[in-house]
């Protein structure tokens, strides 16, 4: 069989959109022939992670709307898909599998509510649908910016949204990683889906080396980019609460982004300058160590998804989740896990519950990137789409 992946974005390092795409594709190809289109990708980082049996090609930019159809949909034409898989980009692969009578999948890594200032938010704004689901989850009544449009914007937005509804609607499969992006897409678009947990590398589950975080009792960590949708202003604010409790804290923090400046200036403004280090950027292959170093891991984000969470938690460290992490899904259940409301005082007590608990990750529920690969492909052959 002939497989076309279309990534929407620019292939490259790093990201977990990116993480997923590749091990698809990966996955797909030993037993199909595999094309990965892209608007644009890293070339190292392709040669370093695909195997050398998948083309991957790039359409060009703008990649988005008629324009994108227009470069994406020669290419797809000239390989004659037997299936596409799609990241990023379900209104362009959709008109162009239409045309070509294409079955199609498209993978919907968070509904446009998770994007807070997209112009593609104006179309539902008002919608009972729209105040339902927004209700449900704070950081969607936090962030959310609908932008000013025009007449003409808001009405190519919502020609876009449409379209984009068409081909949910009638795609093959609609794939996703959360329940809540799935009650998401049902309630705006209608759309069924099939939730498939995206995973971690085998080898984060499991014991590793610990690196020393700080010559505090108790190590705190967070890993994240660093915008304001991540909430580590937060952590640094329980960090000092927990401090002022009595409890030997340091908090690192991986990552870099541009809200970097900005929390320095809250670490000198809280005073915790010798309990709080930016770590900037970690590779991949030194995040285990500071997994394994941490007594308790935060992801306080704004997220529908996440998989840093679970890598901490694979690497057998206690976790505490923001109530609008949807990593929960998965973790909440499970021992050695708390949710708490991304407020200081209430992460305060969901972290010190952490530290004063002898609870142990359940490094089993945590899937992998082949337990992932193996549930979509089990979702197509269902539906006759693999042979």
């Amino acid at each position: 069989m002939q497989i076309c992946v279309v990534f929407g974005l620019t292939l490259a390092p790093p990201g977990g959109a990116e993480r997923l795409c590749v091990e698809e594709s990966s996955h797909f190809a030993r037993e199909h022939e595999v094309t990965v289109l892209a608007p644009a990708y890293d070339a190292d980082y392709v040669a370093e992670t695909l195997p050398d049996a998948v083309e991957t090609v790039a359409y060009g930019r703008p990649q988005k709307g008629w324009r994108g159809v227009r470069r994406l949909y020669p290419l797809l034409a000239e390989r004659d898909p037997d299936l596409v898989l799609s990241h990023y980009a379900t209104e362009e692969v959709s008109v162009c599998a239409g045309l070509l009578d294409a079955p199609y999948a498209p993978h919907v890594h968070g509904s446009v509510l998770w994007f807070p200032d997209d112009p593609r938010l104006v179309p539902h704004v008002g919608t009972p649908a729209y105040e339902r689901l927004v209700g449900e989850v704070p950081g969607h009544q936090t962030f959310h910016d609908p932008p000013s449009l025009s007449a003409r914007q808001r009405l190519w937005a919502g020609v876009g949204e449409r379209v984009r509804g068409h081909g949910l609607r009638r795609a093959a499969v609609v794939f996703t990683g959360s329940r809540r992006v799935a009650r998401e897409l049902d309630g705006l678009y209608d759309a069924d889906s099939t939730v498939v947990r995206p995973g971690v590398d085998a080898g984060w589950r499991g014991d590793h080396e610990p690196r020393a975080l700080s010559e505090r009792e108790y190590d705190l960590l967070s890993v994240s980019r660093l915008d304001p949708r991540k909430r580590i202003e937060t952590q640094i604010r329980a960090t000092k609460l927990l401090a002022d409790r009595g409890y030997d804290v340091s908090l690192t923090v991986c990552g870099t982004g541009p809200d970097e400046d900005r929390l320095r200036e809250v670490v000198a403004t809280v005073g915790v300058e010798e309990r709080v280090e930016f770590a900037g950027y970690v590779a991949d292959d030194e995040l285990p160590g500071y997994y394994a170093g941490a007594d308790s891991f935060g992801c306080s984000a704004w997220m529908s998804y996440g998989l840093s969470p679970l890598e901490a938690y694979g690497a057998d460290t206690p976790v505490v989740l923001a109530t609008d992490t949807y990593a929960k899904e998965l973790l909440a259940p499970e021992p050695a896990v708390s949710v708490a409301e991304p407020e200081p005082e209430r992460w305060a007590d969901a972290v010190a519950t952490r530290l004063d608990s002898d609870e142990r990750p359940n490094q089993e529920t945590v899937p992998t990137w082949q337990s992932f690969c193996d549930g979509k492909e089990r979702r197509l052959r269902e539906l006759g789409l693999l042979s």
